[in-house]
């Protein structure tokens, strides 16, 4: 069984306010007389009484003042931190092992999935920009691509492409400063992790 690491981010991203005292909750509630943490860094009793002192601040709040939602924030600092420093305690005690994090009632990050080769991109279509040698480029989008790259090139009298390389976010992207009267030739390709690309089909037009 591989290691796993014990997820420390307790976050409002990751938790809104009730949902991070049931969590602490059921932490000290499965960690009370664990065997497998005898003593725990900080200690139940700590843990347990910033709870209390954060679920009273939070059932205040929700009616109260803007300082009363204040103190509801920093009582939440206090309960995220210490459940952090705990979960650094459980992943330095079990060593890694799932089964005993599990125990404990902390979740364990995901392991990121090895994506491979990204989809060919489909749909391509070049069109004609406003301006005097422009094209829009687009594609559909493609699952799991963190961005995508654009290559064009004039079109030679012996087919030898001197392409040119752009990267963008989106699955469309506006390309300028082309020659107008000249023939080009576009393609597109999804990126992420995996450094293969995989290339649309070739589309040749005319550039206005």
């Amino acid at each position: 069984m591989g290691t796993v690491k014990v997820s420390t981010d307790f976050s409002q991203k990751n938790y809104t306010d009730t949902e991070l005292g049931v969590t602490a909750t059921n932490i000290t509630d499965n960690m009370t007389e664990n065997p497998n943490f005898k003593d725990p860094i900080p200690s139940l009793d700590e843990v347990k009484a910033t709870i209390v002192s954060y679920l009273a601040s939070l059932a205040k709040a929700e009616k109260g003042s803007q300082d009363d939602r204040v103190i509801k924030n920093s009582w939440r600092a206090k309960l995220e931190s210490q459940l952090k420093d705990l979960a650094l305690y459980v992943q330095l005690t079990s060593k890694g092992d799932a089964v005993i994090i599990s125990s404990s009632g902390f979740y364990v990050n995901k392991k990121p999935s090895a994506v491979g080769p990204l989809a060919k991109p489909e749909n391509v279509i070049i069109k004609m920009g406003d301006n005097k040698g422009s094209v829009q480029a687009s594609c559909d989008a493609i699952s799991s691509a963190s961005f995508y790259e654009y290559e064009y090139a004039e079109v030679s009298p012996e087919g030898i492409f001197n392409w040119v390389h752009k990267t963008c976010t989106k699955h469309k992207l506006l390309i300028d400063g082309l020659t107008s009267g000249k023939q080009y030739v576009f393609r597109i390709a999804g990126a992420g992790s995996d450094p293969s690309r995989v290339w649309s089909d070739q589309i040749t037009t005319f550039v206005i």
